[in-house]
């Protein structure tokens, strides 16, 4: 059976806080760094499936392995690799005994705030992704380079430490940023790279305000640019028209929450930006196929045949940070 964006799923999954705690509170620190052991041995290795709302996470897998699930993949996590984990993106992992790496886990916000300066590094780590040497050696090893410069200065105590701290940390997004997307480099007074940061902006006003249900020309209008152009630079560069974007983003959304949650169809549509139930059930046929109550069932069907350690009946074990 064949689920887009739905492989692997839990039908409810928990969104923690940093340190295993439920809620959405504010994160204590912006960056928290320690062993793959140190929190899954606690847990026989299984990290269930959850996912975290207000930070991001890198996981290096040095030696030994496991399997995994990414934004509803199944994932190799044989060694080396490296998993970029975006907020918002539903992960867990089944780890093999005595496995050795390090998690670092980043703010969102202040990962943002850092990559500020340099317009195309947040669409460059706007997806999950697995790294892997066979991708680019030489781009792996400056990478995993990065990250013990990091874990280095995290665990130890020399002076202007924060600010080394967020140097390191600026370097390793930079580095992750350049192996997710080596092609998102250009010169910045380009056609192309103008096209880019338009098309980047307009990616991130989608994240944020896709649940009002805007139009397109309104998009066009906060970017500067006429809904022409914005539908030429996303059919150029997405395949899909400026609406079809729109559309993606919020039927992936409902997907999820069909998927993830034990919200009603009425719920999941109100908070969507539509009004009226039938409306949004006819919208979410059109565009993915299937009904969404026929979606959730295949979700729930493809559960039962998955084996029991990835998929849990019940998200009761707390999570890694």
């Amino acid at each position: 059976m064949s689920l887009p964006h739905a492989k692997g799923l839990a039908p409810s999954v928990p969104t923690y806080a940093l340190y295993g705690e439920l809620g959405t509170g504010p994160l204590p620190d912006h960056l928290h760094c320690e062993s793959i052991p140190q929190r899954s041995a606690l847990y026989d290795w299984e990290i269930r499936p959850h996912r975290h709302e207000l930070f991001l996470q890198l996981l290096h897998v040095r030696s030994g392995g496991g399997r995994g699930l990414l934004d509803g993949s199944n994932i190799d996590l044989s060694a080396p690799c490296i998993v970029f984990v975006p907020p918002e993106r539903p992960h867990g992992f089944d780890f093999e005994p005595g496995v050795d790496g390090s998690v670092v886990t980043v703010g969102a916000a202040h990962a943002r705030a850092l990559a500020g300066g340099q317009p195309l590094l947040p669409q460059a780590l706007a997806e999950p992704r697995v790294l892997r040497p066979a991708q680019d050696a030489a781009a792996f090893g400056a990478l995993e380079q990065a990250l013990a410069a990091l874990l280095d200065e995290f665990h130890g105590h020399a002076p202007w430490r924060a600010a080394a701290l967020d140097a390191r940390l600026s370097l390793l997004l930079l580095t992750l940023g350049r192996m997710a997307a080596p092609s998102a480099q250009g010169g910045a007074g380009s056609e192309a790279s103008r096209g880019q940061r338009h098309l980047q902006r307009f990616t991130a006003l989608v994240n944020q305000q896709f649940r009002e249900r805007g139009s397109v020309a309104g998009y066009a209008a906060q970017l500067g640019i006429t809904p022409t152009q914005l539908n030429r630079l996303c059919r150029a560069s997405l395949g899909l028209s400026a609406l079809g974007v729109l559309n993606r983003r919020t039927v992936r959304e409902a997907e999820r929450d069909l998927a993830y949650s034990s919200l009603s169809i009425k719920e999941i549509a109100l908070s969507l930006g539509f009004a009226d139930t039938a409306y949004f059930t006819r919208f979410f046929t059109r565009e993915s196929g299937r009904a969404p109550s026929e979606f959730r069932e295949e979700v729930r069907r493809y559960l039962a045949q998955q084996p029991a350690g990835l998929v849990p009946e019940t998200p009761q074990q707390p999570a890694a940070a």
